[in-house]
């Protein structure tokens, strides 16, 4: 017996929805290889390093808290002005924006932003690189504009 027209508006209802709850739902998060480091003259900060676009898309989407000692890199090349958004991000957090081997700008203490919609951080100069600390660890490193941002 073929299904009655109610039943199959129904139905094609559900499926047309079924999109949108994916989208809806909160990506899960990336946890990526440590493959770079940043010594500093109280200890290494070790970082993740995305590679791929999708990789920089989601960033720290969701993580838990990094840890003190923990980090993620982003890097462009050549420098370009970028933008940072905490949409979905757990935790709160500092941007360190950098350019050639110093710190040039840093946004700390950056809210979490569970619903759109969030603001965007960018530094205020074209930046070839941008690392993500837990929140206040900026400070606790005492970085500052113009301290040395090594990156092997």
């Amino acid at each position: 017996m073929p299904p009655s027209p109610r039943r199959f508006l129904s139905l094609a209802l559900l499926l047309s929805l079924a999109p949108l709850a994916s989208v809806a739902a909160p990506a899960p998060p990336q946890f990526l290889p440590v493959s770079a480091q940043w010594c500093l003259s109280g200890g290494c900060l070790d970082l993740e390093v995305p590679k791929t676009q999708e990789q920089y898309r989601r960033g720290l989407i969701q993580r838990p808290a990094l840890g003190p000692w923990r980090g993620m890199w982003f890097r462009f090349s050549p420098a370009q002005s970028v933008g940072f958004w905490m949409h979905q991000c757990l935790v709160p957090l500092d941007l360190v924006f950098l350019r050639d081997g110093k710190v040039v700008e840093i946004k700390a203490q950056l809210p979490a932003c569970p619903r759109l919609p969030c603001p965007s951080y960018k530094a205020s100069e074209a930046v070839d690189g941008v690392v993500e600390l837990q929140a206040g660890r900026a400070a606790e490193l005492g970085l500052t504009v113009g301290s040395a941002a090594v990156i092997p």
